[in-house]
């Protein structure tokens, strides 16, 4: 991710555009080490996401 705050709804965007270049990777045969940073990329953003959705429905930030 980049320095740009984002909302629930440009993250879902986000993820969405990860996924489609997970697929377009995985189809056009992208190595192991390919593959481990976009699935690293997802996995940060799929998790900015649950604090993003969290703290929309708690109203505060969440800790841990």
């Amino acid at each position: 991710m980049d320095a740009f705050h984002h909302t629930v709804e440009t993250l879902t965007a986000e993820i969405g555009r990860i996924v489609a270049e997970r697929q377009e990777l995985r189809a056009t045969g992208a190595s192991d080490a390919e593959l481990e940073a976009n699935r690293r990329l997802l996995a940060g953003a799929q998790a900015q996401l649950s604090q993003l959705l969290i703290q929309r429905h708690l109203g505060s930030p969440a800790t841990a």
